[in-house]
């Protein structure tokens, strides 16, 4: 959460003017009242970004979540910011901001919908106003006296000065929600989307990837991890989680992956060939058709397209199998069947069936150990 929403929802909190109801914990209009200002100073600093088709798409997700939440009568509204930071954010009252950034990042709807989630959440158990509240003994005498002129429209002078006290308080205790609201966030976005046509693992890929981009590039502005914390120990949180639920944890259902290709290899030195890859690993050298193709391509292809729906179906290393059917060697997932050694690969290869098929065997739990290493964090 930018600094100037942390300082302004203590502001409004400290600020007199404001009757805090106590059963719900804050009366919708006082809610409502420091949404409105939040927004406004959320405004002043951003420009709006302006998508019919983005926005018509993070409204009908919001509608949908929120009616599965345990507050579906607030009703949100979804503003789209032009910045390439990668973050999104609820106010008080059911504001929530989404970034052009965020937008651009996230690998699939899934994805999008498990953050919109997550801000929902956050917002049902009014964890920006309760965060505030615990802190309001900080804000006494001129600090408190300067954050009331702010929204009376106080001078740059004592804006300035404002936005230092900000950050003063930002670095102590309200550097971003609390380990512990955070988890139920996490918790409770999973509730939600259980309930509705979007994959609660959305949320586990999309902070799997960013954690593990901002490790590599920790100079890019991730703000949807810099304002979350302990994203290490929330993803493995949220995994226990989903599992807990029951939710099948296939991370190629929700985000863009690394698909198989069949491709005509030219090295510098010997013949052409045609090879299946995958992350980048050599799996299989085609050197022979085989008795069911006439082109060592079009096995490559039938290989291809076996294997890529062994993938969408969550294929993991240790799924992984060998069979034997008429006297040949075949990998596959638990009996499903993807590439099958013939005597004629062996020969081509200058090996025997059985050794050219754990080759096969260990480039493909290669592969797949590489794109499970492009996730870590």
């Amino acid at each position: 959460m930018p600094i100037i929403l942390l300082t302004l929802f203590v502001a409004l909190i400290g600020a007199p003017g404001y009757a805090v109801a106590s059963d719900p914990p804050f009366s919708p209009e006082y809610e409502e009242s420091v949404g409105r200002e939040a927004a406004a100073q959320v405004e002043a600093e951003y420009t709006r970004y302006e998508d019919e088709e983005a926005q018509a798409k993070v409204d009908a997700m919001v509608a949908e979540i929120a009616a599965a939440s345990t507050r579906p009568e607030i009703d949100y509204d979804v503003r789209l910011l032009d910045t390439d930071i990668v973050n999104a954010f609820s106010l008080p009252g059911g504001i929530i901001f989404v970034t052009k950034g965020l937008l651009e990042e996230v690998g699939s709807d899934h994805e999008l919908a498990g953050v919109l989630a997550h801000e929902i959440a956050h917002n049902c158990t009014y964890d920006a106003l309760e965060q505030a509240k615990r802190n309001e003994k900080l804000f006494t005498g001129s600090v408190a006296a300067l954050i009331a002129s702010i929204l009376l429209g106080a001078p740059s002078d004592v804006v300035s000065t404002v936005m230092v006290a900000g950050e003063y308080v930002r670095r102590g205790v309200l550097g971003g929600y609390s380990i512990k609201m955070e988890t139920a966030a996490d918790q409770h976005a999973v509730d939600y989307l259980l309930a509705t046509s979007y994959d609660p693992v959305g949320m586990l890929t999309f902070m799997e990837r960013l954690a593990a981009e901002y490790r590599r590039k920790p100079q890019l502005q991730l703000g949807f991890l810099q304002t979350h914390p302990e994203a290490p120990d929330r993803v493995r949180d949220l995994s226990d989680y989903l599992n807990r639920s029951g939710v099948e944890i296939n991370r190629r259902a929700t985000t863009d992956w690394e698909r198989p290709t069949a491709e005509l290899h030219e090295p510098e030195e010997g013949e052409p060939y045609v090879r299946v890859v995958l992350w980048e690993v050599e799996i299989f050298k085609v050197l022979a058709a085989g008795p069911d193709h006439e082109t060592a391509m079009a096995r490559a292809e039938k290989i291809v397209c076996r294997l890529t729906g062994a993938l969408e179906d969550g294929m993991r290393a240790f799924q992984l199998q060998q069979t034997e059917v008429g006297g040949n060697p075949v990998i596959g997932m638990q009996n499903r069947p993807i590439l099958t050694i013939y005597p004629e690969d062996a020969e081509a290869y200058a090996t025997d069936q059985r050794t050219l098929a754990d080759e096969v065997d260990y480039a493909l739990r290669r592969a797949l150990f590489k794109e499970q290493l492009n996730r870590l964090y």
